[in-house]
């Protein structure tokens, strides 16, 4: 290595080279600096001003210094001294061997890391043809950068709960190993309850006549305001994965919105186009007769702030299975989108369940869901024989519904189909003329609630909220194949993936590589206006609490009571509840 020229200036022992032209590295790393500073790399003693800030994002600082002997770091200066240090990384980076250092980020000491992955227990659902996408690496955290008119966008976060789309911003996705820039980006607020936390939930969507993100072009920026633990859903969408469930993938992503750092967030692959075909078709849209996809919609009458009064008093201390003399549980949220039966009008359908996709051709068949609802209700929920199987399998593919089901259960889903009665998919398989169920948006489970703990971690699964009550549920039970298999499925899941054993040494790993992220996340300021919980007074947000509380603490009563379990608290709960309930019939029966 030669440096040709260079000016050096010498302070308190410390060379800084203002300029260098000629080395043989190339630095890149991603910080937000005001006007009046920028980012130097120190290179054995020795610092050097990163020259360039890229046209894509303002967050992207690259420049050309030497290879390191011992090790870098990064450092923030001041432009106008840059002898003036005025911060630089606790941690010293080992050298390069390679041209120029990966896509960096200032403050981590990290840019990939090895996590502990899930065992895969069950083969994915024959209809899953899931295309291969670098759209989440695990142990990666990209960044989106966000930018474009601030009036609008501070517009639309003054009116966070209406639907308010921004249009005609730019993105620029930065990767350790990949940048990508995106012009007629939409931007909007999402979710239903989460529009009333302090941190919001996104979704955003990349124009269809542009490029797209690793085939991908719509997302949800998922805000995990009330996840304490940071990690919930991640672990749901990888215990979905790990069970074949056809559903989406989930990673993590920082996000800046023009000047403004929004956090950490979970990144997700949006329900929509092209998701279908990605998932049931290999990404290839020719040749695919795409079916409608639809949405069980929330109850729109219910106003937020009141969810959490839904707590019960149901308890679930009895170990015996109590299949035919249950009572309706008091804890379950009413719905219409549960498959209730609502008679041969075609329209009071499309008010319960809207369409996430249209099919490929034609327009969404509502009467696919009609006459599943009819079919349903038409069955009886006393023990019939298990003649009704084949009738059951032309109407629906029920393996999706009874491993769904039985995952629900499992991780203690309270916004999904049993507990609420909404909140999941419906595919029309037109291949089989039949509806296939995908279980979708996990961030209230495995030990955030907004029921009573003891029917969402009870061991006697039958209390579980809405297992017996909801229509699909009910029926489904009376066949006799069918309660055993799903018997089987909540057993082989909870002894074979959702128990300390297998999952705490991912829980540990997601510790360590979260943990420079959530204490950042945790410091920022927040753009939303309200929050749900200073409206019933329990001032609970996932930034009160201390990020290890999240994963092994002692909660707050108000919290643990109301809301929340620290995530291995939950799950040892969970398995130990549901597997004494496991040994206690099995002993009972012989």
């Amino acid at each position: 290595m030669q440096i040709t020229s260079a000016i050096a200036l010498f302070v308190a022992g410390v060379t800084y080279i203002t300029v260098a032209t000629a080395s043989n590295i190339t630095y890149n790393v991603v910080s937000l600096q005001p006007n009046n500073q920028t980012i130097a790399v120190i290179v054995d003693d020795q610092v050097y001003p990163l020259a360039s800030v890229s046209k894509k994002s303002q967050l992207l600082h690259t420049g050309d210094a030497p290879a390191a002997a011992s090790g870098y770091k990064y450092a923030v200066i001041d432009k106008a001294n840059p002898s003036n240090i005025i911060d630089q990384e606790s941690f010293t980076r080992a050298p390069v061997t390679e041209d120029k250092t990966l896509n960096e980020y200032y403050g981590r000491f990290w840019n990939t890391m090895n996590l502990t992955q899930l065992p895969t227990i069950m083969d994915p659902l024959p209809i899953i043809d899931r295309i291969e996408s670098k759209l989440h690496i695990d142990g990666e955290i990209p960044t989106i950068h966000i930018t474009g008119n601030q009036s609008a966008i501070d517009n639309m976060h003054k009116q966070q709960y209406a639907d308010i789309d921004v249009e005609g911003l730019s993105m620029t996705y930065i990767s350790p190993h990949d940048v990508q820039s995106f012009d007629d980006v939409t931007l909007a607020v999402a979710g239903f309850s989460t529009r009333s936390f302090p941190k919001l939930s996104y979704k955003l969507k990349l124009s269809k006549h542009g490029e797209d993100l690793y085939h991908y072009r719509r997302f949800k920026l998922r805000s995990m305001g009330v996840d304490i633990s940071y990690m919930r859903e991640e672990l749901a969408y990888a215990i979905a994965e790990s069970i074949g469930l056809p559903t989406g993938r989930y990673s993590y992503v920082r996000v800046f919105l023009n000047d403004q750092p929004l956090g950490l967030f979970g990144f997700l692959d949006n329900f929509k186009n092209p998701w279908p075909r990605n998932l049931f078709n290999g990404g290839k849209k020719k040749g695919f007769d795409q079916g409608a996809l639809y949405k069980a919609s929330p109850n729109k009458n219910v106003n937020p702030s009141t969810l959490p009064n839904a707590i019960g008093n149901t308890t679930a201390n009895s170990s015996q299975p109590d299949w035919n003399n249950v009572k309706p549980n008091s804890t379950i949220q009413s719905s219409t989108s549960d498959l209730t039966y609502l008679g041969d009008n075609i329209t009071e359908y499309t008010q319960y369940y809207s369409v996430s996709e249209d099919p490929s051709s034609g327009s969404a068949n509502f009467t696919r869901i009609m006459e599943l609802c009819k079919f349903i209700s038409e069955q009886s929920n006393k023990t019939s024989d298990n003649a009704a199987i084949d009738l059951w399998n032309e109407k629906i593919d029920v393996t999706s519904f009874l491993r769904g089901i039985a995952f629900e259960v499992v991780t203690s889903q309270s916004d999904a189909y049993l507990a609420n009665g909404n909140n999941y998919m419906l595919y029309d398989d037109l291949e089989n003329e039949r509806l296939v169920y995908s279980n979708q948006d996990f961030d209230i489970s495995m030990g955030t609630a907004f029921m009573s703990a003891e029917v969402m971690h009870g061991g006697n699964y039958t209390r579980f909220p809405g297992f017996l009550e909801r229509p699909l549920t009910s029926r489904l039970l009376a066949v006799p194949e069918f309660k055993r298999e799903i018997h089987d499925l909540i057993y082989n899941f909870t002894r074979d993936l959702v128990n300390p054993d297998v999952l705490n040494p991912r829980i540990d790993d997601l510790y360590t590589f979260l943990e420079q992220d959530v204490a950042w996340d945790k410091s920022l300021p927040r753009v939303g206006n309200t929050s749900l919980f200073d409206a019933i007074g329990s001032g609970f947000t996932s930034d009160n609490i201390p990020f290890m509380f999240g994963i092994n603490g002692t909660l707050p009563d108000s919290v643990v009571s109301n809301f929340s379990l620290s995530l291995k608290n939950w799950l040892e709960l969970r398995s130990t509840n549901l597997m004494n309930f496991f040994n206690e019939t099995s002993n009972q029966n012989n």
